[in-house]
């Protein structure tokens, strides 16, 4: 196994937090190169890193010269036009936020980006912020996310713990310095549209510190952590085989009969349970698949083949042409999605042009838990 290049406990492995037998399993993950995603993540941060230098004149403290955002561009290996839309989109986000603080509090705020901060929760631990801003008696730290998957400021009712944990940590490392008194947390997702934030007291993030984040490294680091089983499961490298995500799940089928047969209280009792029951039935699934291809096991009633698959042009271009000289029209013209268009041509200018022709179209009822941002839908009897 690879040796470790950070804590066990780093502020990126959420699940920690929830439950303290997680850090039994992100010990003995292997780690890896990093997927293509994370690649992609690392390379976007860098191109905006380098776009903000520009624009603000910042330079590196141990550097004479910042990256020039052009030369970075050819030394990355997946720069494509949705990573320079990505890029320029939090840089100028970030831009404008500086612009704002200056303007609010008539001085020249302290812009740090990708800020090194040392941790003390748990032993060698780090994390790097994405963009810190400080200005008058505030603080700003900004959470660049380049994924598909919604992360919010807040999770299920608590504060995102990655973001809490660099909030408190930038906040730790700059108080004697400047007068912070209040701390903005903010998620920044341009790739699915999404912004988040929440601004708390400087008194409630040490509180929270105490009551939350101590209490949970101090269990996660125990001989015999305690653990739950929840939303963070999905992020566990030991979804598919905890014993009390087993045990969890199995109790929830064992309290549920055909649906007509029980009463709407028991639904109830068991309707928070479903979503962690199938999670957890999919995690077992792909655990099973992964061990058939990787291992060559071979389980009992089960056999690995390939999926299905459909037809695939290997050359578009030759294929036109046979076409067209056949006296046919192969092509047909379409246009872009509007996450392409918006990228095209820009958001303020996207709303200025087409924002009157477009529309979301209603959506299908679905049951969510109540902690859920979307507007509930009240429902009359009788309807």
């Amino acid at each position: 196994m690879p040796p470790r290049t950070h804590s066990i406990l780093a502020p990126s492995a959420k699940e920690w937090v929830h439950c303290g037998l997680a850090a039994k399993f992100l010990a003995n993950k292997e780690e890896d190169e990093g997927s293509e995603a994370a690649q992609f993540g690392t390379e976007t941060h860098a191109l905006a890193e380098a776009y903000i230098n520009e624009s603000l004149k910042l330079t590196a403290y141990d550097a004479n010269v910042a990256p020039i955002a052009g030369e970075l561009k050819k030394t990355l290996n997946l720069y494509n036009d949705e990573m320079e839309y990505l890029a320029k989109s939090y840089s100028t986000y970030v831009v404008e936020q500086v612009d704002f603080e200056r303007k609010r509090t008539g001085k020249e705020p302290i812009v740090l980006i990708e800020q090194y901060l040392e941790m003390d929760y748990a032993p060698d631990t780090h994390g790097t912020v994405d963009c810190c801003i400080i200005a008058g008696d505030t603080l700003t730290v900004i959470d660049n996310k380049t994924g598909f998957i919604k992360v919010t400021a807040e999770e299920d009712g608590q504060l995102n713990s990655q973001l809490a944990i660099y909030g408190l940590y930038a906040y730790k490392a700059f108080k004697d310095v400047y007068p912070i008194k209040q701390i903005r947390l903010v998620i920044f997702q341009e790739r699915i549209h999404n912004f988040s934030e929440i601004a708390v007291t400087a008194e409630q993030l040490e509180a929270w510190e105490k009551d939350v984040l101590v209490p949970a490294a101090q269990n996660a680091m125990s001989e015999n952590p305690k653990s739950a089983s929840g939303w963070w499961c999905k992020y566990c490298p030991g979804k598919a085989t905890c014993r009390t995500r087993h045990d969890e799940a199995f109790s929830a089928v064992g309290e549920m009969k055909q649906p007509n047969l029980m009463t709407d209280e028991e639904i109830e009792a068991v309707l928070p349970k479903l979503d962690s029951v199938i999670a957890y039935a999919e995690a077992v699934k792909e655990y099973a698949l992964k061990k058939a291809i990787e291992q060559g096991r071979r389980w009992l009633g089960f056999k690995l083949v390939e999926s299905q698959t459909k037809r695939k042009i290997t050359d578009e271009v030759a294929v036109g042409k046979i076409l067209t000289d056949a006296g046919y029209d192969p092509y047909t013209k379409k246009l872009l999605s509007i996450s392409d268009i918006q990228k095209m041509v820009g958001k303020s200018q996207f709303d200025t042009l087409v924002g009157n022709y477009v529309t979301r179209p209603k959506g299908q009822p679905t049951l969510v838990p109540e902690g859920d941002s979307r507007t509930e839908i009240i429902i009359k009897k009788g309807e």
